[in-house]
């Protein structure tokens, strides 16, 4: 099971910083419409977001401060798309919050690492993962958390699952790569190929949303971006914010509905 987590999560990185995940790249179930139609407020589960140092040895080294500081940008960039797309109230829930349910936080994280693995391996088509796609798995998108995520929803009608990841290059890191890119630069006016080497980093953000009766996963989408991004920066996580919920479906025009009802 690990390797094959792991195989899921190498695609999809892969996929996020080389650009292949097309614009439209969230998965959504098919009954969306008519599940998200009663939702009024989405509970936001402790988010996971960690911005590492990277070295010039590829080791990296969580900075603590600097993830606090991205999860405040993440979550408020967060908070302000559900609101605008949604029209739905946010609960930013907190670990302290959740002390009694603990266990059933940590169970469900660990079967969202796997289901949402199993998402992307098997509804993204990519020339990593070929052999893992499987069209009618996109086609009718059924997965869920099960049922006793319900514990967790503090009174909300949905849960909302958020991670996210920054890498900050050190100086040396950084002068490596330039050091790099000169070396494929020369070497392509020598030889007519251009062969640039990537150090891997960058950012990505995940959020999912999951139906707080059944436990279906109603919308999930990730995306990455190289090293120009900083989740740090409020502009940069509002920015990785914004595209993530790019393609999000509408679920209605609540106001007008309501409007059309009195």
């Amino acid at each position: 099971m690990f390797k094959y987590k792991q195989l899921a999560w190498l695609a999809l990185l892969a996929c996020l910083l080389s650009g292949c995940v097309p614009a439209a790249s969230s998965r959504g179930n098919p009954r969306f419409q008519e599940q998200v139609a009663p939702i009024r407020a989405v509970a936001l589960l402790p988010p996971q977001v960690k911005v590492y140092r990277l070295d010039v040895g590829s080791v990296r080294e969580e900075i603590e401060e600097w993830s606090a500081q991205a999860r405040t940008n993440v979550v408020t960039a967060l908070e302000n798309e559900l609101r605008a797309r949604m029209k739905a109230a946010v609960k930013v829930l907190r670990e302290e919050s959740l002390a009694e349910e603990k266990a059933r936080l940590e169970e469900t994280r660990a079967l969202y690492a796997a289901v949402s693995a199993m998402i992307f391996l098997h509804t993204y088509s990519n020339p990593n993962s070929i052999a893992y796609f499987f069209e009618e798995k996109l086609k009718n998108f059924d997965y869920s958390l099960g049922s006793e995520v319900s514990s967790l929803a503090n009174g909300a009608d949905a849960l909302l699952l958020l991670d996210a990841q920054d890498h900050v290059w050190t100086t040396g890191r950084q002068a490596l790569q330039a050091l790099g890119v000169i070396l494929g630069i020369g070497a392509g006016v020598a030889t007519g190929v251009v062969n640039i080497p990537v150090m891997g980093g960058g950012a990505s953000v995940r959020a999912t949303l999951v139906d707080r009766g059944t436990g279906d996963i109603l919308w999930i989408n990730a995306v990455g971006a190289g090293a120009g991004k900083d989740l740090r920066d409020p502009a940069s996580a509002k920015e990785m914010v914004s595209q993530l919920f790019k393609d999000f479906p509408m679920s209605y025009d609540r106001q007008a509905k309501e409007e059309e009802s009195r």
